[in-house]
């Protein structure tokens, strides 16, 4: 028998951010593995998590909950590049002594719901550095040079302990600097965050994400030693995704995950989760004791109409 607490277990992450669901998710996180701390939230050297100077709002959240490679579904090669980051941080000392470094920082590019955030985690829970999220809506300030002393006092912050850092929406700090559209801070603050990637190196690794990668200034890429692309899931892929967050439901015969994967083209790995999800509620609405094809249905169809709202498009053609 499925219960909300068995499916909550496998619920894709960017798909639980209200009430119960995110108190199931995070006390369901204690039950798994933790990986070894190395150090606390302040660091090695007791600093506190950075705040922003004119609101006060911390500049990134510490987070522990464990993740593995087979919570990840994509392309081969992702994963590959994924794993390599991992393997070079496990033997960064033999590399060192070779006179190589181990990749440390590195650009998470793609559609959005793809897996760069779950990526990061996976990252995070293997190599048993903690998770470091930086909030960018509390970096940029509406104060002068406030954002680049935001920026400084993170780079700061993990060079006193080791993180897997992910700075989400980096085309905020990234973006072009002749775009004629942003005014000379954002330009100030695109200069101060490439000389302060240059200069780091410190023990952390640093992981950059963005969905709209055509925006970010030239002279960012080759600040980064890697380049991940994440990728709309294919249908073999969509078909793994469906039977994963179906294989906690009793479900009627009907719910096909092949099936379900031919008719969601285009959709991300996090418009499959909240499918399932959707389909979830509905049948629990109705008090029923299976996931009916009537809800799936309904559930692909409230989708759909979700992603032409975000996208503005009357239909999306993908292979």
């Amino acid at each position: 028998m499925w219960t909300i607490e068995k499916y909550l277990r496998l619920a894709h992450p960017t798909i639980v951010h209200r009430g119960v669901f995110v108190m199931s998710r995070l006390d369901d996180s204690s039950k798994r593995p933790r990986q070894k701390r190395h150090v606390n939230e302040g660091g090695d050297d007791g600093m506190g998590i950075p705040t922003d100077g004119e609101s006060g709002f911390p500049l990134l959240h510490i987070d522990e909950r464990y993740h593995n490679f087979d919570d990840l579904i994509v392309t081969d090669e992702t994963k590959d590049r994924l794993m390599s980051i991992v393997l070079e941080c496990a033997h960064a000392k033999r590399l060192l002594a070779f006179g190589f470094s181990p990749e440390s920082k590195i650009l998470l590019c793609g559609p959005p719901g793809t897996g760069k955030t779950l990526s990061a985690r996976v990252i995070s829970s293997e190599i048993g550095y903690p998770f470091a999220y930086v909030h960018f809506d509390s970096i940029v300030s509406s104060l002068l040079g406030q954002t680049a002393t935001n920026l400084r006092k993170i780079f700061d912050f993990i060079n006193a302990g080791r993180f897997v850092v992910l700075f989400d929406e980096f085309d905020i700090v990234g973006k072009k600097r002749d775009d004629p559209h942003e005014h000379g801070e954002i330009k100030r603050v695109v200069n101060n965050f490439m000389q302060m990637l240059d200069r780091y190196d410190g023990p952390s690794i640093i992981l950059a994400a963005t969905n709209h990668q055509h925006l970010l200034d030239k002279a960012v890429w080759r600040r980064f030693d890697d380049v991940v692309y994440f990728d709309l899931p294919d249908g073999s892929r969509r078909e793994q995704l469906f039977a994963k967050y179906l294989r906690v439901m009793n479900r009627e015969l009907g719910v096909n995950p092949g099936e379900l994967a031919e008719e969601t083209p285009g959709y991300s790995a996090a418009d499959i989760a909240q499918t399932c999800e959707n389909a979830l509620k509905r049948s629990i609405m109705e008090n029923s004791r299976i996931v009916l094809r009537t809800h799936m249905e309904w559930a692909i169809g409230e989708q759909r109409r979700r992603m032409k709202i975000i996208t503005g498009e009357d239909n999306r053609h993908y292979a």
